[in-house]
Parts: structure tokens; C-alpha cells; sequence
């Protein structure tokens, strides 16, 4: 089957020309289309080997311009990936050979690891984002495994699912589009239609500072909050990753009994619960080659930056909840 490669891109020439270096290389073995959907005011890309697509800046969106880029291509098979990955050796042919491996799947989604990570971007790697992470990718074992979602970085669709389920909404301006997207496919063609690739890795420029985490948690936290005022059946992930719905009880109990000790002991405890939890990440380390002294700092710093990430996630809801 034919495949058509999607690449979504905002103002970010520099990368998009990597990534599109990176492509063409392949190219040369193997037989693929390449969509470009780029917003930006600059000048037009000039690649005569891809279908270029610009658009004005005002109108950039996630789901928008993937949804242009679909229907400018003509694969049965649409890959999507993001314009500041580094692909590993191989990437390609793991990818579509466990799709065309898994005769019921109707999406493969890769592998995807920090490029260059500070302890933040590590740290951002372990729980889980983007696509996955290394959290992902140790659950798996090394096996494709079956997943209920896909993220939509590294990942590659039967075009047929996406045309049946109606695309991507592209009203959805804080993100969680592909989230949205897996939630309608399931619906539509029942569950277990995923699958997790771990072999097929590719690496993503991380958030390494504080400061930038921190709209990022925002943000993903109002898309969540899109996605249960869309979907009813998202309120149980609401309920079970909400940070704030634990801490809240528990200080009403500490106030009501006047234990304030137990705020210290409470917050022992679920930080040593996180490392323990999140011990795997040891296991990645040598892929960065990390000294001992990084080691050690990154898994004790851990905790603090799943707790400021966890609030900034509720953080977001709470602001989307209160503008709607």
C-alpha cells in the first residue's frame, strides 16, 4: 500500500528542513509521499520532491493543517510525524512492517525519546511525553503491544480509519487532537485497534527548562478538559490523574483532625511511592550516557517535577472549566 508521510510545521524552517534532509535520504530506498502543511508569512519552501502546502500563520492548528495534509495525499497509509524529530536507523521499515505485520490494527504508533535531554527533558521523557516516552516503551518489553490511543507523533494510520471517523476535529486549539481522534475510532471500529512499535524510534527535541514545562502542562491540561466536555467517557482519567482531587481530601482531613504533621509525612510518602514507581528509568540512563552524579540528582529531582507538572495539568483544566 501506498504511504504518504504528513509533516506539520509553525515558523520552524530550520527543523523542517532536517527532518524533510533526514526523509529524502530514505526516499532514495524507499517509496513514499512526503505533505508539508506549513504556516508561516515566510517565503515558499522550495523541495520540488514534496507536496508543499503553505498556509497563513493566524490559521496554524493541529488538527487543521493535518487535516489538510490528508486530503492533499493520495496513500492508503498516512504517516504523521512533527518537524523536530531525529529518526533513528531503520525507522521506517520497523514502522510499516508492524502494520502490515498486525492484520487487525488500523494504527501503528513508534517509539519516541528526548533528543539531548536536560534532566528536566528527561524527567519529561519518563512520564510519559511526548508519544509515549520511555514509560511507553518499557511497559512494552520490547513487543508490540496493543493500546487503546495513539498519539499522533510517529504514528501511522490506515487512511480508511481516518476518513470513517471524520478526521481530526480541528476546533480542538489546545491539542489532544489525536487523543480525540483514537477516542472516535474506537467507537467506530471497537477496541484493541492500536499498537505500540517499540522498535521504530524516533527522537523529539524536549522541553528542557522549568519554565518551559510549565505552559506546556497548562496547555495539555486545557485540552484535557476539551476532551471530557466532548466525551463523557474520558471522566475517569479526569478523576484518576487529577493531582488536585487527592491533595484537596486529605488537607481537609489534616485541618479537620489538626495533624499537621501528616502534610510532611503525606508528601514522604507519595514521593517515595513516585520513585519507586518510576524506577525504570534507570534503565535509560546509559542511552545518554549519564554520570553517576546526574544519575542520582535526575531520580531524586524526579518527583518534584511529576508533582509541578501534575498541578499545572490541573491547573490547565481548572481554566479551561472556568471559561467555558
Amino acid at each position: 500500500m501506498k504511504t504518504c508521510i504528513v509533516i506539520i510545521s509553525k515558523n520552524n524552517r530550520r527543523d523542517l528542513n532536517n527532518i524533510l534532509g533526514q526523509l529524502l535520504e530514505i526516499q532514495k530506498k524507499q517509496s513514499f509521499e512526503i505533505v508539508v502543511v506549513e504556516a508561516t508569512n515566510q517565503e515558499d519552501l522550495d523541495c520540488r520532491a514534496i507536496n508543499y502546502i503553505k498556509i497563513p500563520v493566524e490559521e496554524a492548528g493541529f488538527g487543521h493543517q493535518r487535516n489538510i495534509g490528508v486530503k492533499n495525499s493520495k496513500g492508503e497509509l498516512i504517516l504523521f510525524l512533527d518537524d523536530d524529530i531525529v529518526l533513528s536507523e531503520g525507522w521506517y521499515g520497523k514502522l510499516l512492517s508492524s502494520l502490515s505485520q498486525e492484520k487487525n490494527a488500523l494504527a501503528v504508533m513508534g517509539s519516541v525519546f528526548p533528543l539531548k535531554p536536560s534532566l528536566v527533558g528527561f524527567c519529561e521523557g519518563v512520564l510519559g511525553h511526548p508519544g509515549g516516552g520511555f514509560r511507553l516503551h518499557y511497559q512494552s518489553k520490547n513487543k508490540t503491544m496493543t493500546l487503546d490511543q495513539v498519539a499522533t507523533l510517529n504514528t501511522v494510520f490506515k487512511r480508511s480509519a481516518l476518513e470513517a471517523a471524520g478526521l481530526f476535529d480541528k476546533n480542538l486549539r489546545y491539542g489532544a487532537e489525536d487523543t480525540e481522534l483514537s477516542i472516535r475510532i474506537t467507537k467506530k471500529f471497537g477496541k484493541k485497534k492500536f499498537r505500540y512499535a517499540p522498535g521504530a524510534l524516533v527522537y523529539h527535541k524536549p522541553r528542557n527548562r522549568i519554565g518551559r514545562i510549565i505552559p506546556w502542562y497548562i496547555r495539555r491540561g486545557k485540552a484535557d478538559a476539551d476532551l471530557f466536555l466532548k466525551h463523557s467517557t474520558h471522566l475517569n482519567y479526569l478523576i484518576s490523574s487529577s493531582i488536585l482531587l487527592k491533595i484537596i481530601p486529605f488537607l481537609l482531613l489534616v485541618l479537620i483532625f489538626k495533624i499537621f504533621f501528616l502534610i510532611i509525612a503525606g508528601f514522604l510518602l507519595w514521593y517515595l511511592f513516585q520513585l519507586r514507581r518510576h524506577r525504570f528509568m534507570s534503565s535509560y540512563f546509559k542511552i545518554y550516557n549519564f554520570s553517576r552524579s546526574q544519575q542520582l540528582l535526575t531520580f531524586l529531582a524526579f518527583p518534584l517535577i511529576k508533582f509541578l507538572a501534575d498541578l499545572m495539568f490541573d491547573l490547565g483544566r481548572l481554566l479551561r472549566f472556568i471559561k467555558h
